[in-house]
């Protein structure tokens, strides 16, 4: 019970953070943010929550899910600069692509602390997993290829429009264990004028019921363009919460790093500290540790004895009709 208050606490400082009127005014130099001196020792909590591999337990798995232009990739460029002191990076693209409005993620891609953070040092940050938006609905491919992704069934770089048409068959798959999720992000645009994706929340909890042990946490984006005191953005959000069943510790609405934030560029050669402390407290929830958190390393021998275990089963099958039919 003292735990959820304090994480209630943390979390709400998320509103309380904006609600205070800090100034976004990026700087040159980001060590002449007010925030800078913040952002590190947020940084520092989150090492010290993931812990080092001297441990020996694996990364974070956390899959960020949504419909196209909800700002995921934004999203995800935003946490990964919240987690340096260098710079902003375009480590993951985003928008549309000309007129033909083309989505940039077409793929299932991880993105481990390799690409977004420090590879030379210990601590086991966190390796997000990027994917093609959803449809808002809730059929039978879709709750299945979330089932997949959240069991760890999706091949690096696979291409998902493919993976609904040929692959939800279980056992097709049953050699196949990669980045199982450990938490989930559903990242939605708080704009009142787009509709809440009810029916892809519908197929999230459902395909969530079959691995009640992943948190889901809920992120609303473009807060700098609709606030939370207009009032439909505020029964918006209202639902938002309702239809994923999110307290408050596991919710936010956030500011990612944008042009109209920064319309000087200034973010292309550092960091903004104080868009960064809100993302930097609501990742502190998301990376608090749970009691079914994995607690040791993936072992890839386990995979290639599935992958035989599958062959022997099959056989033994066919031997079987054989045997059956004579």
């Amino acid at each position: 019970m003292v735990e959820m208050v304090r994480e209630v606490l943390e979390n709400s400082f998320v509103e309380q953070y904006y609600n205070q009127a800090h100034s976004i005014i990026p700087q040159v130099n980001q060590e002449d943010d007010p925030k800078y001196n913040e952002k590190k020792e947020l940084i520092k909590e989150c090492q010290e929550i993931v812990g080092t591999t001297h441990s020996e337990k694996p990364p974070l798995n956390i899959a960020i899910i949504g419909l196209p232009g909800g700002g995921k990739s934004s999203l995800l460029n935003t946490i990964f600069a919240s987690f340096s002191t260098d710079r902003w990076k375009d480590v993951v693209q985003f928008g549309s692509f000309g007129t033909l409005d083309k989505q940039f993620t077409t793929r299932f891609k991880s993105f481990t602390k390799d690409v977004y953070y420090k590879p030379t040092d210990t601590y086991l940050m966190p390796t997000f997993l990027d994917m093609t938006g959803f449809e808002d609905d809730d059929s039978a491919n879709t709750l299945a290829l979330l089932e997949l992704v959240f069991a760890g069934k999706i091949r690096e770089n696979e291409e998902l429009t493919r993976a609904k048409k040929f692959g939800f068959n279980y056992f097709i798959r049953m050699g196949v264990c990669h980045r199982p999720v450990d938490r989930i992000i559903v990242v939605c645009t708080s704009n009142p004028n787009v509709n809440l994706p009810t029916s892809f929340f519908n197929a999230v909890w459902k395909a969530k019921k079959k691995h009640t042990e992943i948190p889901v946490y809920g992120v609303m984006t473009f807060r700098d363009k609709y606030p939370p005191d207009n009032e439909r953005v505020k029964v918006k959000i209202e639902e938002f919460r309702m239809c994923l069943a999110l307290p408050q510790y596991r919710f936010a609405h956030i500011i990612n790093y944008c042009d109209d934030i920064d319309s000087r560029g200034v973010h292309i050669t550092t960091t903004i500290p104080s868009l960064d402390v809100p993302v930097l407290h609501f990742m502190k929830q998301v990376l608090n540790p749970r009691q079914d958190d994995p607690r040791k390393k993936h072992d890839r021998k386990m995979d290639i004895l599935s992958i035989f275990a599958f062959i022997f089963a099959v056989l033994a099958f066919i031997y079987v009709l054989l045997i059956s039919n004579r």
